[in-house]
């Protein structure tokens, strides 16, 4: 029960950071829309990743765990198919600074801040779960 309650607790954490790192990210007028992504992501880390970890096992392993930015990706692009609301938009990315490291500005299309987020969600993950390991 704990594993599964840590784990809803990193989803949330994870998805909330990118949908405030990535202002084009719309829920959509339903209230349920976040509850059934975070669930959606929740099911994608809990029985879909291992199953697909373990029939891919070599390619995860010469990948180093690309596998899981994969599946974020392709749940969201099922969310954006079948939830009605749920929209990530292009995003014009205004450039940082971060003690003297430059990112640059970046226009991204549809399908780049997609995969920005299904990255950030990922990483967030991954860094969430070596911590409260």
């Amino acid at each position: 029960m704990r594993h599964y309650l840590k784990s809803l607790i990193i989803t949330s954490i994870a998805f909330y950071s990118a949908f405030i790192l990535v202002p084009t990210i719309s829920l959509g007028i339903d209230q349920k829309n976040i509850f059934i992504v975070i669930a959606g992501l929740l099911a994608t880390s809990l029985v879909v990743r291992p199953i697909f970890s373990l029939i891919l096992l070599p390619f995860n392993f010469l990948t180093f765990g690309l596998l899981s930015l994969a599946l974020n990706a392709s749940a969201i692009f099922v969310f954006l198919k079948f939830l009605p609301g749920f929209m990530i938009a292009p995003y014009d990315f205004p450039g940082a600074k971060i003690s003297g490291f430059i990112i640059p500005e970046a226009t991204l299309n549809r399908l780049e801040t997609i995969i920005v987020v299904a990255v950030i969600i990922t990483i967030i993950q991954k860094i969430l779960h070596i911590i409260f390991e």
